[in-house]
């Protein structure tokens, strides 16, 4: 889904929407494996994937443990550097090539005290990203890797076929022997 579908589905009446996005987004293409936004930066751009996988994630102990996937139609930013100003710990790569959009926050705060339109849009993007932190707090907390796997599945039909085992496992946060023997139904 594009990203002007996405704001008209949203805010169906607001034809000034398309100026904004216009004036206040730039779309960029990304290579499989390119690193959008590093650990230890102050990264305050918003994406929405337009096309392709992305992934977040972060190192621990020499391992890299993903934390979420992002699919077309999704928004990504690291939260920490939004809200707290500080350096992020995350990464964000893509797993495919494809095309993001996006927008520094910075930005689109000033604007937000100009038009409240704006304004809407920026809490549309923050309820967003805390509804998707939310839901993946509760997943780890409340479900089985079982129950986390079928989850995964259901809002994201086709991850098997596009991230690798590896990363859906860390993700799951279990290894990929035990993500074998749920897949197998055992």
């Amino acid at each position: 889904m594009k990203l002007a579908e996405k704001i008209a589905e949203i805010f169906p009446k607001e034809e000034q929407m398309a100026d904004f996005l216009l004036e206040h987004t730039c779309r960029i293409a990304v290579s499989k494996n390119e690193i959008i936004s590093r650990n230890g930066s102050h990264n305050r751009n918003v994406y929405f994937v337009e096309k392709g996988l992305m992934r977040s994630f972060y190192y621990e102990n020499g391992k890299d443990i993903t934390t979420n996937f992002y699919m077309e139609g999704r928004i990504i930013a690291n939260i920490d550097t939004l809200f707290r100003n500080q350096e992020t710990r995350y990464n964000i790569e893509a797993l495919e090539n494809g095309e993001v959009v996006y927008c520094d926050f910075g930005i689109l705060e000033k604007v937000c005290s100009e038009s409240l339109l704006a304004a809407n849009f920026s809490r549309y993007i923050l309820g967003l990203l805390m509804s998707q932190m939310a839901d993946r707090i509760a997943t780890l907390q409340y479900m089985t890797a079982r129950e986390r796997y079928h989850i995964l599945l259901k809002d994201n039909p086709d991850i098997v076929l596009r991230a690798p085992l590896g990363m859906i496992a860390s993700y799951l946060g279990i290894s990929q022997e035990t993500l074998s023997r749920i897949r197998s139904g055992k």
